[in-house]
């Protein structure tokens, strides 16, 4: 079975919303946009105990104390043997199973019901059922906590879970060998003599050395795999133990073995990508996803997020529900998922911004960054995001990925004129003539950024800094036309030589810049105003 809606009634941190859960469900948002707290509803209603439930409720999870909480969950794909567990509480219809928790608070007292909607018999969620669902909820230190020096670790239970007993005469043997070979040991036998020698004076009735032994612990209780350990030799060939490691290869052993030991059902993390470097949680990912098990991921890392396909990705936003495209929103589009995933691997806060401004590469971006700090403006307080789309012909991809159809943003574009055959196809997508892309918050440099900077500095001032940087040699300044008789390049030939040494003349020009020349680069002065 998998979850397959989720929805969310009367909580104090998350607006109302239902959610619609795809192959895997990626939360990805700000601290304390509700991303946790989804995660955490559904395990009050898949996962907690009914005495869990009253110590996990209280006043501060209702909105509106006067009308009930409710976390509702629909479940789908079951099979035979999990349908037997419910036979009077799923759907008929489809055969899902809807389990709902409703908390009411009467003054003081504290109410929760858990129960299936859908079913003919209104019953309430048994233990037997809630064990049958499958919902384990893994907390951020699980690695750490699981291979613990010191105490039990989920190595152990690994090994309950290995069937030894064609072995079990031969450890038995070598169990009963390192005993004779401990009682044999001259050095053991000295050690417990003088113990011996010690405890003598003080021991009611005295003892002497043979009353005293060494036993392995595995003698003692039977257990033959008693404190076995697991180590791990590296390229270099020292063996450690499993407890030994980095925090990233002990998350990777702790999950890869909570895999091994839970067949089915659904796991939910909370941030599994805490102290874990960028490889380290993309392997990670593929431990989790080769698993087979459905995946509840509340996340900051675009390295986690772009491990999963769009359209498993919600994001929230503190005061506003949920966002998610529609399911399937790239469907039939490989190389635009592919591009979606690249971009949220690269820059999670593309999701979690108010508005994105859509730039063609990189010396646009440090033209528009440099223009807007001159400006006074403050682009990452107001929750503004740069991308980066690689060329003109990259922008109506952005619009299908991050505009309405996709993840429902704000998104502005500053693009370059060229010679105008992009700005035409973009112009007829959003169904508007050139002349009115303004209308779609699309601003075009003309004829580009570089004629635009080189104007508003002036092609003497520019050229001067040039000639002053240390980017540029006196051979590569040769490079630039200048008209004879003149000892400086004019405008139209200092911006054709921009355009082809576009980021370290960047660099130069906004170096130049003061408030009056960032406002006189028009087409950037009009996307920061349009992203206000």
């Amino acid at each position: 079975m998998k979850i397959t809606s989720i929805t969310i009634n009367n909580h104090s941190r998350i607006s109302d919303c239902t959610i619609d859960v795809r192959d895997n469900l990626i939360l990805v948002g700000a601290n304390g946009s509700g991303k946790s707290s989804i995660i955490r509803c559904v395990d009050l209603v898949l996962g907690k105990t009914t005495q869990q439930l009253y110590y996990s409720i209280d006043n501060s999870d209702f909105e509106n104390e006067e009308q009930p909480f409710a976390v509702e969950v629909k479940l789908e794909g079951l099979s035979e043997d999990e349908l037997s567990f419910f036979p009077d509480d799923y759907d008929v219809i489809d055969n899902s199973l809807t389990v709902r928790m409703e908390a009411a608070l009467d003054k003081d007292d504290l109410t929760i019901r858990r129960y299936f909607p859908k079913g003919v018999g209104d019953n309430n969620l048994r233990r037997e059922q809630l064990e049958s669902i499958g919902w384990s909820m893994i907390p951020s230190d699980f690695s750490t906590t699981q291979l613990d020096p010191g105490r039990k670790t989920i190595v152990d239970d690994y090994l309950k879970e290995v069937d030894a007993s064609g072995d079990e005469s031969k450890l038995a043997e070598a169990i009963k060998s390192l005993s004779d070979a401990i009682d044999g040991s001259d050095a053991f036998n000295e050690a417990l003599s003088t113990l011996a020698g010690q405890l003598d004076p003080v021991l009611d009735g005295g003892i002497t050395a043979n009353k005293l032994h060494f036993v392995p612990e595995a003698a003692i209780n039977g257990d033959l795999l008693n404190n076995v350990r697991l180590q791990i030799e590296s390229k270099s060939g020292t063996a450690r133990q499993a407890t030994e490691q980095s925090d990233g290869t002990k998350a990777l052993i702790a999950f890869s073995i909570f895999g091994l030991l839970n067949s089915g059902g659904m796991i939910a993390i909370d941030e599994p990508e805490t102290h874990l470097h960028p490889s380290a949680q993309r392997n990670l990912i593929r431990i989790l996803k080769s698993a087979g098990k459905q995946l509840v991921i509340a996340t900051h890392s675009g390295v986690v997020a772009g491990e999963f396909e769009p359209d498993n990705i919600t994001v929230t936003r503190e005061g506003i529900p949920p966002a998610q495209p529609s399911r399937g929103f790239l469907s039939g589009k490989k190389d635009q998922a592919t591009l979606a995933r690249w971009w949220i691997s690269s820059k999670i806060e593309l999701l979690t911004a108010k508005r994105i401004i859509a730039v063609e590469g990189q010396s646009d971006r440090m033209v528009l960054e440099e223009a807007a700090v001159k400006m006074g403006r403050h682009l990452e307080r107001d929750g503004i995001e740069i991308l980066e789309a690689g060329g003109c012909q990259e922008m109506p991809h952005v619009l299908d990925i991050f505009g309405e159809s996709g993840f429902g943003l704000k998104v502005s574009i500053l693009i370059d004129e060229d010679d105008g055959r992009n700005l035409a196809k973009l112009a007829k997508r959003l169904g508007v003539t050139v002349d009115n892309l303004a209308e779609k918050s699309v601003f075009v440099s003309r004829k580009d950024l570089e004629d635009e900077y080189v104007s508003a500095i002036g092609a003497d001032r520019l050229w001067n800094a040039m000639c002053n940087s240390s980017l540029f040699t006196k051979n590569m300044l040769k490079n630039c036309q200048i008209a004879s008789g003149a000892s400086t390049p004019d405008e139209q030939d200092l911006a054709e030589y921009c355009r082809s040494n576009k980021i370290i003349c960047a660099v130069v020009a906004c170096g130049t810049f003061d408030k009056g020349t960032a406002e006189k680069v028009s087409s950037v002065a009009e996307v920061l105003q349009n992203a206000s």
